[in-house]
């Protein structure tokens, strides 16, 4: 899993402050180890592996007692179980993709209120969002900035976003991102002469 250094943070918040130099906008950085435990399918995978034990030894012609099946049973559970918890690359992989997205959707959104990102002023709050278990990116912008930017410079930036993320460059995409985004925001979202920060500039990390 992917950690971040305290240089990291500084870059990401030298991105934000950057950013916002020249623009109304707000920016928020927000990442997730990971946006659900995701228990419910592995642990049913492992149910119903246990639950094949004696169909197993039915094959083999292995006469065992009902007893003994049922002591097997639980240990296959129990094993299988506790290697789901404590590997989680190993459960994630049996998860599929499009239930992980969903989940880290709506994490993200869930986010965008819960840093009050749609609380600012001008209405120019952007979330940055990244889901590392899920390898999930996510930019939320509050009502009217995607408009505004255009719909192909808007994709461009969230695709740049997510090819480095893919490439496992997390801190390098927050700021690549961050960077463009206040650069396509200032003819629309210029700078106030009174403007002051609404939201914190530091990654936050949940």
């Amino acid at each position: 899993m992917i950690t971040f250094s305290d240089q990291d943070r500084a870059r990401i918040t030298a991105a934000i402050h950057a950013a916002e130099k020249n623009t109304s906008g707000e920016f928020v950085a927000v990442v997730a180890r990971a946006s659900d435990h995701y228990l419910f399918l592995p642990l049913l995978w492992v149910a119903l592996l246990a639950l094949l034990v004696p169909g197993v030894f039915l094959l083999m012609s292995v006469s065992i007692s009902y007893g003994h099946v049922y002591q097997i049973q639980l240990g296959v559970f129990i094993v299988l179980s506790l290697l789901l918890l404590f590997i989680p690359s190993l459960h994630l992989g049996l998860i599929p993709r499009s239930v992980k997205h969903a989940r880290a959707g709506r994490l993200a959104k869930a986010q965008f209120y819960l840093q009050g990102v749609h609380l600012t002023r001008e209405h120019s709050g952007v979330l940055f969002f990244v889901s590392l278990a899920e390898r999930y990116v996510e930019i939320v912008a509050d009502r009217g900035i995607h408009e505004k930017l255009g719909e192909a410079h808007w994709a461009g930036i969230v695709q740049a976003f997510v090819d480095r993320v893919a490439r496992g460059e997390v801190v390098e995409g927050f700021v690549t991102a961050i960077t463009a985004c206040g650069e396509a925001m200032h003819t629309h979202y210029p700078r106030e002469p009174d403007g002051t920060d609404e939201l914190p500039d530091g990654l936050i990390e949940i």
